[in-house]
């Protein structure tokens, strides 16, 4: 019973083990087409295969995609958010720029003038 066990537990890590190794499409003079896992031999073309989805069901892959989406989806939404935070900082500073030439031109045009009002945060 336990050696069914460890057979099976092995056997379902295989497919995440082979996923993760490099795999090479080689093509010699003579079309001849091999695959291995190591670089191929100079003169023969060579293509690296994604094995990135071996082993995984076609739920695994769309769940793996969604999530993809939602997390690039997230960093868009927060560097928008953080790009309007720094424009809408700056609008506030430039609003405290006006009023605060327009008080010293009251100031010095005499006559006595309130300061200006703190700025909001």
């Amino acid at each position: 019973m336990t050696n069914r066990i460890l057979l099976a537990a092995a056997l379902s890590a295989l497919p995440a083990a082979v996923s993760s190794q490099a795999l090479f499409k080689c093509v010699d003079a003579k079309g001849k087409i091999t695959y291995q896992e190591t670089a191929c031999p100079a003169g023969k073309d060579q293509k690296k295969v994604d094995t990135s989805h071996a082993g995984k069901t076609d739920w695994e892959r769309a769940a793996n995609e969604k999530v993809k989406r939602m997390h690039e989806s997230a960093e868009a939404e927060a560097a928008y958010q953080q790009r309007r935070a720094r424009q809408e900082q700056a609008e506030r500073e430039e609003q405290r720029r006006k009023e605060e030439q327009e008080y010293l031109k009251r100031l010095q045009a005499g006559g006595e003038v309130p300061p200006p009002s703190p700025p909001a945060k």
